[in-house]
């Protein structure tokens, strides 16, 4: 075999072994970040950890002290979110009777399905924040 297609054999096969790489992450994160949401909001939470003792190489120690903190503090944030939830909820609507004027039947229908899941996502949080926040209350 003659070494320049030996050569050029390999660097087709790195550039197509490193094009495989780049679609399989990309497709991973495209997919986890449309997905994460369904795991709930106690996920967001643990990234949250898993990121903090990754980036600053948390003892399990300091973990322990700082998994509480993050715990309250995401119940503060969600509690925030939630106090301006009607708001959000008028805005949405509002926007969504001006949305379905200019929809067929089907689109409807799918504009339907998809504020059921968003529903679906609130109540999630809603029930998070309950059980964490009476969680939390007990750890007191």
């Amino acid at each position: 075999m003659v070494p320049g297609k030996l050569w050029g054999g390999l660097v087709v096969l790195f550039f197509a072994g490193a094009l495989t790489g780049i679609a399989g992450a990309t497709l991973y994160h495209q997919y986890e970040q449309e997905h994460q949401w369904e795991r709930g909001p106690a996920a967001k939470q643990e990234r949250i950890m898993k990121r903090l003792t990754h980036e600053l190489a948390l003892t399990p120690a300091q973990q322990a002290d700082i998994e509480p903190i993050i715990s309250r503090t995401h119940v503060e944030i969600l509690q925030l979110r939630f106090s301006h939830q009607p708001q959000v909820e008028q805005a949405l609507t509002q926007g969504m009777a001006e949305i379905k004027t200019k929809l067929s039947a089907k689109q409807l229908e799918e504009l339907d399905e998809l504020y059921a899941k968003l529903q679906r996502r609130w109540q999630v949080s809603r029930d998070y924040l309950q059980t964490t926040q009476e969680r939390l209350k007990l750890m007191k």
